[in-house]
């Protein structure tokens, strides 16, 4: 009888430790909040035992600055307690949040030792002003290569767009040199299938007697077929910019700068986003552009973005942007992979806050410098941004809680395309029951 007593209190023993150690807070409701505004924030748990005892129970704040929910210094490593509401696995709380920061809610057990509590769950906030609040966060990787120029010749535009699609992005531009078809085959593949991955129109551009690469996003047409097919009128948009040009610019570099501002010009004319193509590129032991060129470009900032994060080239491009920035200059800045095979993709992308996802949206935000270039670490993973602070305070945020709940999903979804691009009628129905998963994240996670 004792060993059956023993045996039994064993058994409840391993259960209540088994419950504990899954014990756990799986969600927090919402999760981006309005600045100066009080939010009633909804925690859920799993198998937590302490809340069927709510007077054990403490729901505790402080803010990333280190104050209470009315500006008072707390002190090192103190907490703000609280009201809290338990009902069954949920525990919700309401606060006001001050200021655009970051905030912190912990729950413990009242009874557990104070200068060391048992914590049920810690969950992290983050509150906006109303010009961000009003925007949504999306990713996306905007110069990629195919079969249709230089890439794999076994990989089409879409193959690319659903490769980015099953790393986590919400939106992809495929930039084949000279081939502004390669971005509409990939838009026609997925005007077929049901996917909240977009894809827009793009080539990379290399117009007559200009060495300078230029990325044209979302215009209404190709910029390739322009100079082709209407030289004359490219060749008088050049000359119109090289006389504006300053005498204290050396004649044989004045072309590729004039062409360069025509282009960028031409390619806003048609809606579009113009971006300066990787500044520092080393090819063969040398810049791809002499310096002259590049350092009146980046000075005179005429393009609509430039090329922070490009492969190898990153490093003087992220040297020269932020000394830009320290002079004063606002230059949006973008990071892409310049992926030449699908294998390569998923080192960089960049990150926009947008009204909505679609391209004039994407290119508003990225025209006032709502964006931020996203480098990613192959082997730690580590995402470092690089972009103005505002933004990249938020950024550091969002990838480190909020874009892990869709990294599944979009995993799953570019699967799903992958195959459905083969015509799996399997991988279609996936997709169709999806659709929708992604942008209801962004439903739910911000304070109605």
């Amino acid at each position: 009888m004792k060993r059956l007593m023993i045996a039994a209190a064993a058994a409840c023993l391993s259960l209540s430790l088994c419950s504990s150690v899954h014990a756990r807070l799986i969600d927090t409701v919402p999760m981006i909040v309005r600045a100066d505004n009080d939010a009633t924030i909804t925690l859920t748990f799993e198998n937590e035992p302490l809340l069927a005892k709510p007077d054990d129970v403490q729901a505790e704040y402080v803010c990333a600055d280190g104050l209470d929910a009315n500006g008072v210094p707390l002190g090192y490593g103190r907490f703000q307690a609280i009201p809290c509401e338990i009902r069954d696995n949920t525990l919700t709380v309401t606060v006001r949040f001050r200021g655009e920061t970051q905030h912190t809610i912990r729950v413990i057990q009242k009874s557990s030792n104070p200068k060391k509590p048992k914590v049920l769950g810690v969950a992290q906030l983050y509150s906006l002003r109303p010009d961000y609040f009003a925007l949504r966060p999306y990713r996306g990787d905007m110069h990629m290569h195919s079969k249709f120029s230089d890439g794999n010749k076994n990989e089409s535009p879409a193959l690319m767009v659903a490769t980015c699609r099953k790393l986590g992005q919400d939106f992809a531009i495929e930039t084949d040199h000279h081939a502004y078809a390669g971005s509409l085959d990939a838009i026609a593949a997925f005007s077929k299938l049901p996917t909240d991955m977009k894809t827009f129109p793009g080539e990379e551009v290399h117009s007559p007697g200009n060495g300078v690469h230029i990325l044209s996003l979302g215009a209404s047409e190709s910029m390739t077929d322009w100079f082709t097919k209407s030289r004359a009128e490219y060749d008088q948009a050049v000359a119109a910019e090289r006389a504006k040009l300053p005498d204290t610019i050396p004649d044989s570099f004045k072309h590729q700068i004039a062409a360069s501002f025509a282009v960028w010009d031409k390619i806003r004319a048609c809606g579009g986003i113009a971006v300066f193509c990787h500044p520092y590129w080393r090819p063969a032991y040398r810049q791809y552009v002499p310096a002259i060129v590049s350092d009146y470009l980046l000075e005179t900032a005429k393009f609509d973005a430039m090329e922070v994060l490009n492969c190898d080239s990153s490093e003087l491009s992220i040297l020269h942007y932020n000394e830009l920035r320290a002079q004063g200059k606002k230059i949006a800045g973008i990071g892409v992979t310049d992926a030449h095979a699908s294998k390569n993709l998923g080192v960089a992308y960049t990150l926009v806050l947008a009204e909505q996802l679609d391209f004039p949206s994407l290119a508003k935000n990225i025209r006032l410098r709502n964006c931020a270039a996203v480098d990613i670490d192959p082997v730690s993973k580590r995402q470092t941004v690089t972009g103005e602070f505002r933004f990249s305070r938020y950024a550091l945020f969002l990838l480190k809680h909020f874009f892990p709940l869709q990294d599944d999903i979009c995993r799953k979804e570019g699967e799903w395309l992958l195959k459905a691009l083969e015509g799996d009628e399997q991988a279609i129905a996936s997709l169709k029951a999806s659709q929708g998963t992604t942008p209801a994240l962004r439903v739910k996670y911000w304070q109605k």
